[in-house]
């Protein structure tokens, strides 16, 4: 049995980069105080930049958005999915999420793969994709990381499942009519690998809010609704076993007999 508590924080930023770094902080806070295992925080915590302005918020890492972050993991004794930022790199951006561990030590850096091109926001055109997945093992737990339009591509949530991940963690700033989508996206990613999907979301007049995790069934087990605040909750691994004895569909999969027929 392997039980954690996850925390998601959920936060509406402005247009002022201290005012939304000193609410990150305070909600950081107040989350860490209730002694998570593993903390969320959403996409572009330091600002949601239009595409055009993005070069005007880049960072290098280290910076001061990593040590701030460093500084929460080691006080509260908790891993941080730390969101995303713009991070400038050879020349480049990226819409990048670190993961600290309980030291404060950062142990993984995942660049968002999908970018945000669609309703007319033109993600691309400022952001470099990312290359890779990112898979991790904190305290025996074994995780991917997406961020926000990540979790339309179910192909990454599968290469996440069929390599051993329990939860996948997804810092967000899902924007507003789609809380529909956001939600039957969640769970269905759930449901696909049957495993945890933990988010973390911005909320307020643009975003969806709804910062929730779903369960293996695809059962939202914690919400935080859509105001400002966070929710903390626990999980159970061996639920991801439990679905799988009733729900075998990993094991059913024939996409051998796909590959073999399209040939």
């Amino acid at each position: 049995m392997a039980k954690y508590w996850i925390a998601g924080v959920q936060i509406e930023t402005g247009k002022d980069t201290r005012k939304n770094t000193k609410k990150i902080e305070t909600y950081i806070k107040k989350a860490g105080e209730n002694s998570p295992d593993f903390l969320i925080i959403p996409e572009m915590f330091e600002i949601v930049a239009k595409p055009a302005d993005v070069e005007n918020y880049t960072h290098k890492i280290p910076c001061d958005l990593t040590e701030m972050l460093s500084e929460y993991a080691a006080k509260y004794n908790m891993n941080i999915i730390g969101g995303s930022f713009f991070e400038e790199d050879d020349g480049k951006v990226y819409n990048t999420s670190l993961i600290f561990n309980r030291k404060g030590a950062i142990v993984g850096k995942y660049r968002k793969m999908h970018l945000f091109d669609a309703f007319g926001f033109n993600e691309s055109s400022a952001i470099t994709p990312g290359e890779k997945p990112l898979l991790l093992d904190l305290d025996g737990l074994r995780f991917g990381v997406g961020i926000c339009y990540d979790i339309r591509f179910p192909e990454l949530f599968r290469y996440y499942s069929v390599n051993g991940a329990q939860v996948v963690f997804l810092p967000a700033a899902f924007f507003q009519p789609n809380h529909d989508h956001w939600v039957l996206n969640i769970r269905s990613r759930a449901l696909d690998g049957t495993i945890f999907v933990a988010s973390a979301n911005q909320t307020g007049k643009y975003w969806v809010g709804r910062s929730m995790v779903a369960d293996p069934w695809g059962i939202p087990v914690a919400s935080a609704g859509t105001h400002e605040g966070f929710y903390i909750t626990e999980i159970d691994t061996d639920r991801i076993q439990e679905v799988r004895k009733k729900l075998p569909t990993l094991n059913g999969r024939r996409f051998d007999v796909v590959l073999r027929n399209s040939i």
